[in-house]
């Protein structure tokens, strides 16, 4: 399967779907390139004007006294490729008295997919066209000889030790074809009268000792196979040492004279079977699917002997490259009708790909029908790899040197003509943006040179590598693979996060990430099928989830919304749909308000209200996540202007951002231009966030609070360094995570820890604000353990701007437990919903899980754990474990808590869909709470 290891996109002459879309000089052909081609070149312009040529163009045209430029030979190939075609035609020239043929190729050359002229190699082919009729009289003279009675011809091949014998051996010795074919040396000696041997071995020992041109006769006796029967036989032998084989001419005594005869007009001929030639000869029989000769470098191109495809018919279907495989059938049907008929065609022998060329013509029986071809073959290898070269400037990424993009696409798509399964790898090394921003561009072209050579070395052989974009690259492989192959061979390119690339004087560790499609499984285009390699990536490594991720045709609606909020999200702050909305933080004894937290929303055209859990790690892939803090810092200054009763906004910063060199600058100059003081403002970043190059977080913690800013660790006790960030930066507030307090009256460790933390940021002297809080029994129980601010469903959910106003005028909020009713029940079904289209244009993805809790007048209740969009040209189905699908149209959503919503669905009802949805329906055992039904919608059982 060597097809993939390398791309020549020219098939059938056709150069157009190889362009490149980026722009590139006119002609695109390197002047050194041109200089250093072995054949003749030259360059037109559209007008016929020759613009560029080497020297072995003037040396070969001058001989012969014709030129390109205005021959009318030439003039109507050119007006083909200015159109669009490859063309190949040959001429033939008379110079001094002697033939010259030329093999020309005229190729359109493109610039921004517009033809801009015409190039043309120029091969002199009087050498090879002379051994082609060379060879034509060859094959003539042995067929010629094997016509005349009594007459065989035996070759033997010194440099493998096998044996060719004619067709009339086999009845003279009464040996079978198959048994003949597999003749050794000992098995030719049984055919040779015992006492006769010796004589034969010295003449043939004086033949090889006085070498080119020597021959011999001499009287033998041979024995037939069957009858045992001697029969005297006169042998003639000659030595071709350019062929390094032997050639005897049998023929029985009792004929001799009259085969002498016969030799006489036929000694030229066998001077020429004894010949050696670069290319090969061959018939190949209808009657029997079989080579029936071979001549010359057969094995030599084609890497196996005529008995091995003998062997073998159908063997040649895989030599043959896939692309060329519909070209040949067309051919060989071809030649059972005209004569003759001419084609080129790609083989692989070994790892190796060649170009050859064949010209065919009938072989004929006694009756005249048509019994085979005979077919003159060619190797035009180092043809098509000059142009190849001359193509590749335009398909490859000249930093990695590997097939770039536009090439991988249309790799991809001829691979999907083929019909042949294969899968895409995506892999990405994850590091290129922040060596770029830290060091500098020309690290991260070395990095990318690295890093593509790397995985090079890591690819099973059959694979080739491209290049995407930065430093993520796209694998394809060939053949159907199962899940657990594919895991392995991922699992194998991301041990390269353990490798050490050196960037002199630095050392970078990759952060491997490798998603996987498969054809015809994931997707039957191009275009999608990559997407989905690229989808699969994006989700590998996150949250947990092992580094190479495998895409499914039933991924689940959050894959769908992940993707479209990916492509959606560069364009979003620009269409204006980012919002804010406040959540207020509250004495946890007087309800009284001392501060909020502003949460950024996306207000998506069609997945509705989107949470900064699902984009905010989208933007943290590429710098939009610098765009999105400057506007979340824009936004809060705004608002807190606006407020006539200030309290301090805390806003969630990414630690990338405390990267960002304007940081320092883009507080102050908000402040400035909303006229806000600096002190109104708290910063929260994720303890749970790896905080690398220590010195340089605590010298921007340091700037921030001498601005007046204050700094809090969110996510607090979830991550490993707590402790060692309370020592290092100084902080002011600590947020312990809503895992600890949200349910901490029924979990003693949660209330064991909360304590512990508790004291120790008394310890500190910091603040302690408890997240999660959504019950009065968690609130109670708070205040015994001494935490003094708090922030939860139980007094606010966020809010909008306005909304959080007009709490501010009274300054204080009452707890307000979450009420259940709406989830007290009897009975549930566990589901499945899915989309069916979006804006009227069909989707196929799998499943997210639902619980339904309740139905009346057609409508129905449910829980999900995702956010679902209620307006938008979006359709729904919920899929049971059993039973029809039931389309419902969503009406109303309820954010419950963090990760469940409440959706209320109108459906059609009738008495068989009732019917299916009571038999579904399982008996609720006990009281059901919040964490029940978040754990029931994150299970899929049997849907």
């Amino acid at each position: 399967m060597a097809i993939f290891k390398k791309w020549i996109h020219r098939v059938n002459g056709d150069d157009k779907d190889i362009l490149s879309k980026g722009k590139v000089p006119a002609f695109h052909v390197d002047s050194l390139l041109i200089e250093q081609y072995p054949d003749a070149i030259y360059v037109l312009d559209t007008n016929g004007h020759l613009i560029d040529s080497n020297e072995k163009m003037g040396l070969l045209f001058d001989d012969l006294t014709i030129s390109p430029t205005e021959s009318e030979e030439f003039a109507s190939y050119h007006a083909r490729a200015l159109v669009g075609e490859t063309v190949h035609f040959e001429l033939v020239k008379t110079y001094e008295g002697q033939k010259r043929k030329l093999a020309v190729t005229c190729t359109p050359l493109y610039k921004d997919q517009l033809i801009q002229g015409v190039y043309g190699i120029v091969k002199d082919m009087s050498a090879e066209w002379e051994t082609q009729n060379r060879y034509a009289i060859m094959k003539v003279g042995r067929e010629l000889l094997e016509q005349v009675p009594g007459l065989m011809i035996i070759e033997a091949h010194v440099k493998d030790g096998t044996f060719s014998f004619s067709s009339q051996v086999s009845s003279f010795l009464g040996l079978s074809k198959r048994r003949l074919n597999d003749m050794t040396l000992n098995d030719i000696r049984e055919t040779v009268h015992p006492d006769d041997w010796e004589e034969l071995t010295q003449a043939i020992q004086t033949l090889r000792t006085a070498g080119e041109g020597a021959d011999f006769a001499i009287e033998i006796r041979l024995r037939h196979q069957v009858t045992r029967k001697e029969l005297p036989v006169t042998i003639r032998g000659a030595l071709s040492l350019e062929r390094n084989v032997f050639t005897y001419v049998i023929f029985s005594t009792k004929d001799q004279q009259r085969i002498e005869h016969e030799l006489t007009d036929k000694e030229e001929l066998l001077r020429r079977v004894c010949e050696a030639s670069d290319t090969a000869i061959c018939d190949y029989s209808y009657d029997t699917s079989q080579i029936e000769f071979a001549a010359g470098q057969f094995q030599a191109i084609f890497g196996y002997t005529v008995k091995q495809f003998n062997a073998h018919p159908d063997y040649w279907k895989v030599v043959i490259n896939q692309e060329d495989l519909e070209k040949v059938n067309l051919a060989n049907e071809q030649t059972r009708h005209m004569t003759p008929v001419h084609l080129e065609y790609r083989i692989f022998v070994g790892k190796k790909q060649k170009w050859i060329q064949e010209f065919r013509h009938h072989l004929y029986d006694e009756t005249g029908r048509v019994r085979g071809f005979q077919a003159l073959i060619r190797d035009m290898t180092e043809v098509r790899e000059h142009e190849a070269e001359v193509l590749r400037l335009i398909e490859f990424d000249p930093m990695t040197n590997l097939p770039n993009r536009e090439t991988m696409f249309q790799s991809v798509t001829r691979l999907i003509q083929t019909d042949l399964a294969f899968v895409l790898f995506t892999v990405t090394f994850n590091r290129i943006g922040d060596i770029n921003r830290a060091f500098g561009y020309e690290y991260g072209d070395e990095w990318r040179i690295q890093t593509a050579h790397r995985l090079l070395e890591s690819v099973p052989d059959e694979a080739v590598v491209g290049h995407l974009d930065g430093d993520t690259y796209l694998v394809i492989m060939p053949g159907h693979h199962e899940d657990e192959q594919l895991f392995q061979i991922g699992k194998r390119l991301t041990t390269l996060s353990d490798y050490c690339f050196q960037l002199e004087p630095y050392s970078v560790y990759p952060n491997m990430q490798v998603g996987v499609s498969r054809y015809p499984n994931d997707a039957d285009d191009e275009t999608t099928l990559i997407r989905r390699s690229y989808m699969a990536m994006g989700r590998a490594g996150k949250s947990g989830a092992a580094p190479v991720s495998l895409y499914a045709s039933h991924m689940n609606l959050d894959e769908l919304k992940r993707f479209e909020l990916l492509r959606d999200l560069p364009n979003a702050i620009d269409r204006n749909e980012f919002y804010l909305l406040y959540q207020p933080k509250v004495n946890a004894w007087t309800g009284e308000i001392t501060g909020a937290e502003a949460l950024m929303r996306w207000d998506h055209p069609t997945w509705g209200v989107v949470s900064p859990l699902d984009f905010i790690p989208l933007a943290e892939e590429s710098n939009l996540f610098i765009r999105l803090t400057d506007y979340l810092i824009e936004e809060v200054f705004r608002y807190l202007a606006t407020l006539r009763s200030k309290v301090p906004i805390s806003l969630n910063v990414s630690p990338k951002y405390l990267y960002h060199e304007q940081l320092l600058h883009t507080f102050e100059a908000a402040s400035r231009r909303h006229d806000v003081p600096l002190h109104w403002l708290e910063i929260e970043v994720a303890e749970t966030s790896k905080l690398d190059e220590t010195h340089h977080i605590m010298n921007v913690f340091s700037s921030l609070k001498a601005l007046g800013i204050q700094l809090a660790l969110d996510d607090f006790g979830k991550g490993y360094s707590s402790l060692a960030y309370l020592q290092q930066f100084q902080v002011n507030t600590i947020k312990i995570d809503r895992i600890f307090g949200h349910g901490v009256s029924e979990n003693k460790q949660a209330r064991a820890i909360i304590h512990s933390l508790v004291v120790l940021a008394k310890e500190f002297d910091l603040a302690v604000v408890v997240e999660g809080i959504e019950q009065m029994e968690d609130l109670l129980l708070l205040r015994q353990l001494g935490c003094k601010t708090i922030q939860g469903y139980l007094f606010s959910p966020p809010v909008r701007g306005d909304a959080f106003e007009k709490m501010m005028h009274t300054g204080k909020l009452i707890a307000d437990p979450l009420d259940n009713h709406e989830m007290a029940t009897t009975r549930y079904i566990q589901a499945g919903i899915t989309i069916t289209t979006i804006r009227q244009q069909p989707v196929s993805v799998g499943l997210s899980s639902i619980v339904l809790t309740s139905r009346s007048d057609q409508h129905l209740h449910f829980y999900a754990a995702l956010r679902l969009p209620l307006e938008g040209e979006v359709e729904f189905i919920i899929r049971f474990t059993v039973g029809a699908d039931l389309p419902v149209r969503l009406h109303r959503m309820t954010e419950v808590t963090n990760g469940l919503y409440q959706y209320t669905a109108e459906y059609e009802s009738s008495p068989g869909v009732e019917a299916q949805l009571t038999s579904l329906e399982t008996k609720v055992t006990g009281d059901e709470s919040i964490s029940d039904y978040l754990q029931l919608v994150h299970q899929v059982e049997g849907i």
